[in-house]
């Protein structure tokens, strides 16, 4: 066991710029921009994952329906994270491609429900609404309002 909290640690370390900008990203983010997700602050659109968030909180709060209402992939990538550290941590062995595979299999069901969900809710029913306030609108207005 302690071997695998070694290997977290290093694991870590390894990825500490990636887990400081994140993190930098949510807060900051948080404070100064509409939404956290760049597809929506961008575009006004949602992405495949918007909802996801909300699911794991949902989720970490034991309301597992509203987590799948939210978004039913929450339990593949919660099973996923569980698969993961299982196997790197407590096993100490190489995630396998059958685990990869596995990713992007979910990747393409979640791009499928997407395409479901946009048709089904857009642009009325969180989390699948349009956000008006978002960079490419204001370009937009900016070089196109213009022009009028």
């Amino acid at each position: 066991m302690k071997d695998g909290f070694v290997l977290l640690k290093n694991d870590i370390k390894k990825a500490k710029w990636a887990v400081i900008f994140i993190i930098a990203y949510f807060v900051f983010g948080s404070q100064f921009l509409p939404s956290t997700c760049p597809m929506v602050w961008i575009t006004g659109f949602p992405c495949p994952a918007c909802g996801l968030t909300r699911a794991g909180i949902r989720l970490l709060q034991l309301d597992f329906k509203g987590a799948w209402k939210m978004h039913p992939f929450i339990y593949a990538f919660a099973a996923g994270v569980v698969i993961f550290a299982w196997k790197r941590y407590i096993c100490k062995k190489p995630i396998g491609k059958w685990f990869k595979t596995g990713c992007v299999v979910c990747v393409v069901l979640m791009v499928i429900y997407y395409v479901w969900r946009m048709y089904q809710y857009f642009p009325d029913q969180p989390p699948m609404s349009y956000y008006h306030y978002n960079l490419l609108r204001l370009f937009m207005d900016v070089a196109f309002g213009a022009l009028k």
